[in-house]
């Protein structure tokens, strides 16, 4: 239902990340763009213990129905994706223990964190946090929320992260790149079930990767998966930034799901929108399906200065739009400023975030 590609490389003499995420659903998403400045205070919606924070770092994220960050980029150049994964698994609540609330779980990283590493220490030290799902609109209807996520940074660094059922406990599965010896490209793909660790020994069927298997033509997850990193890794050697964004284009149109009526059932999932962020150019780009073309916000030229004030682009509403929308940004409230839900507790924690 999504698929992350992250490209790491040279372009000239200097190192360059980009990655490519494909949004996959069945239904429109009313996504929109925000531009969030440093110095914004918010607090996970959790019954029990929860979290408070004041943001370190600026971001541009997109939203999906008003409600969460799905995916986003911060001035630091840190960006974050959710990937649809069914089998994933969080538990039972204990309310005493801190908790983080799946629609505020993406921004909490983009606001605090510079790097995957600091992501990555800041989980081991906070091995009690307890990530907490939240339900998402589905049609009429709605569904809890089961992802997994990805990270990557300016650094070219990445980190998958997994919570799933091991007997009556929650697993937390932490893939990253600093630890992982002969780290190899397809690390640096994610799309749905099964888990990750799982797609890695189906991509060992296959041609160029130690099986027989041709590469793999259908929309399922573990096909895009293959197929995903059969392309990463064929990428030609850019001869500038601009052809490092068209070969992740280039890839990840090659591994989004058409639309198309469902085969059995009500609900077919289909590329919705596709974002790309050059994390060392410190740029995020935009595409729909609907309108193939793309936008851009450049965070080098955005204020993230505290107090220069939350700003949002209606993709929905300007499904046109092309180029740099950074003049058409509009001033708006914090998306997370009023849906706090009367369950949370009514005092402020504040976590220390080293």
């Amino acid at each position: 239902m999504c698929t992350r590609i992250l490209w790491t490389g040279k372009v000239g003499d200097k190192s360059s990340s980009v990655c490519g995420r494909n949004m996959d659903w069945g239904f429109d998403m009313e996504e929109k763009l925000w531009v969030f400045p440093a110095g914004l205070k918010r607090k996970s919606d959790v019954k029990g213990k929860f979290i408070g924070w004041v943001s370190k770092y600026g971001s541009i994220a997109a939203s999906v129905y008003d409600q969460g960050t799905s995916d986003g980029m911060n001035e630091k150049g840190l960006a974050i994706h959710a990937n649809w994964l069914t089998e994933s698994y969080y538990g039972e609540r204990d309310e005493s223990k801190p908790g983080l609330d799946g629609n505020r779980g993406l921004q909490y990283f983009l606001d605090n964190f510079a790097t995957v590493r600091e992501v990555v220490e800041h989980l081991e030290k906070n091995k009690d946090l307890q990530f907490v799902p939240t339900k998402i609109k589905k049609g009429n209807g709605e569904q809890e929320v089961q992802c997994h996520l990805a990270m990557e940074d300016a650094q070219g660094e990445s980190v998958i992260i997994e919570y799933l059922k091991n007997g009556d406990s929650v697993e937390r599965d932490i893939y990253y790149s600093g630890d992982i010896l002969n780290y190899s490209m397809q690390y640096n793909v994610l799309t749905n079930s099964p888990p990750f660790k799982e797609q890695l020994l189906n991509l060992q069927k296959y041609e160029g990767f130690g099986g027989e298997l041709d590469l793999p033509g259908t929309t399922a997850a573990a096909d895009r998966f293959v197929r995903g990193v059969f392309y990463l890794k064929s990428l030609p050697e850019p001869a500038n930034q601009r052809e490092a964004i068209a070969g992740v284009l280039s890839v990840m149109r090659s591994t989004a799901q058409p639309f198309r009526v469902p085969d059995s059932g009500a609900y077919a999932s289909s590329t919705r929108w596709r974002t790309v962020a050059a994390l060392t150019e410190k740029l995020y780009l935009y595409e729909s399906s609907l309108y193939p073309t793309l936008i851009w916000l450049d965070a080098k030229k955005l204020d993230f200065k505290e107090g220069s004030g939350v700003r949002v682009f209606d993709l929905a509403k300007n499904r046109e739009a092309i180029g740099d929308v950074s003049e058409k940004l509009t001033p708006a409230e914090d998306l997370f400023g009023n849906n706090v839900s009367t369950d949370s507790l009514h005092l402020y924690v504040r976590t220390h975030i080293s």
